[in-house]
């Protein structure tokens, strides 16, 4: 009787141990960890509002500040791994270390593609944006940057493999028809051939390009672009430095593993930048970046996504003036004289593609800072 005793008493205060130990942690020293990239603002304790609202407030902070929240959460993601599951839904862990993001089913299996209604679609929209261009003399090019699924399928777990079906960027970059003068700068066969047998393009644990691929789109833009506008400036070897790093990036951060998943990838930066930024020719949605070294070069706009900061460097030493905004709907109201671009570059990475068929408004309200 007394052994029985003895054991569920034992039992029980094992379990209340187990149950209020995170608490009990909270009261020692608890450095924060890193390895977890949340993508939120952590709850902090207020003494405003109601009593509800206060003690709702006091839940959330507990949930977010437990003692060893941060390796449990990591353990946890890590078992799911080993098992074979991505622990989060948007990221796929293929072959060799390689994480892919997935936004949706369809960016990976290449079905039926767009029908020919959808292709004019896209192609009525962007005409109406390159004449609008054209009228004030500025030649408009549209950069579609391939998701890294694209370049390097290979590497993707064998059931979300691409499949047979057509690739929507190929039928999206033949024109339905001669009254159409919609162009597009495509790296997509410098990017391929890269990846095949030169450094590694894109990170094996981040969503983006690296530096060795935003090079290589570089050097396939200059080639599409150099021959309408001679005095852009294409940095050389000479400009250029190699090296070799060792990063983490987004997707190694989604799962909780940014301190255990790492890239070791070649970089290259531009060795010494002659161009300078101009604050007092932006303003809250434009950068202006100058280069009076090349006083007879175009001036470029480039309205980016996340992929387009990785082109930047290279950019600003090709042309006189580099203006930078997002892709966040922008409009013609927002963009003003038009005549100030000689070039505007639209990029939009793939997996945002149907973003084209939006094209750029006319209303300045359209627009919403990024």
């Amino acid at each position: 009787m007394k052994t029985r005793r003895f054991v569920m008493g034992f039992t029980i205060a094992v379990f209340f141990l187990m149950v209020l130990f995170p608490l009990w942690g909270n009261l020692l020293p608890q450095p924060r960890e890193e390895s977890l990239d949340e993508n939120r603002e952590m709850t902090e304790l207020s003494s405003s509002g109601t009593m509800k609202e206060r003690i709702k407030n006091a839940e959330e902070y507990l949930d977010d500040h437990l003692a060893f929240r941060e390796s449990a959460i990591s353990l946890a993601l890590r078992t799911d791994l080993d098992l074979g599951e991505s622990p989060v839904s948007m990221v796929l862990s293929g072959f060799d270390g390689w994480l892919f993001y997935l936004e949706g089913e369809e960016d990976f299996r290449r079905g039926t593609g767009l029908d020919d209604d959808m292709i004019r679609e896209l192609y009525d929209m962007q005409q109406t944006a390159t004449d609008t261009f054209k009228a004030s003399g500025v030649d408009y090019r549209i950069l579609v940057a391939p998701d890294k699924h694209s370049v390097y399928p290979e590497y993707l777990p064998i059931n979300k493999r691409l499949g047979n079906g057509p690739w929507e960027l190929d039928q999206m970059m033949t024109s339905p028809g001669p009254e159409y003068s919609v162009r597009f700068l495509d790296p997509r066969s410098a990017l391929l051939e890269a990846a095949r047998s030169g450094p590694q393009q894109y990170y094996k644990t981040d969503s983006h390009w690296n530096s060795a691929g935003a090079w290589t789109v570089y050097q396939a833009m200059m080639d599409q672009l150099i021959a309408e506008h001679p005095t852009l400036h294409r940095l050389s070897e000479d400009e250029i430095v190699r090296s070799q790093i060792t990063t983490s990036g987004d997707l190694a951060a989604m799962i909780g593993q940014k301190d255990l998943r790492v890239d070791h990838c070649e970089n290259i930066a531009v060795k010494e930048f002659k161009s300078h930024e101009n604050p007092d020719a932006g303003d809250s949605v434009m950068d202006v970046i100058v280069n009076e070294s090349l006083p007879d070069a175009p001036k470029i706009l480039l309205i980016k996504d996340s992929f387009g900061p990785a082109l930047i460097p290279f950019l600003r030493e090709s042309a006189s003036e580099l203006y930078v905004m997002s892709n966040e709907a922008p409009s013609f109201a927002v963009l003003g004289d038009l005549s100030r671009f000689d070039i505007v570059i639209m990029e939009v990475v793939e997996r945002n593609r149907f973003w084209l068929w939006s094209g750029i408004g006319s209303d300045e309200e359209e627009y919403e800072e990024e």
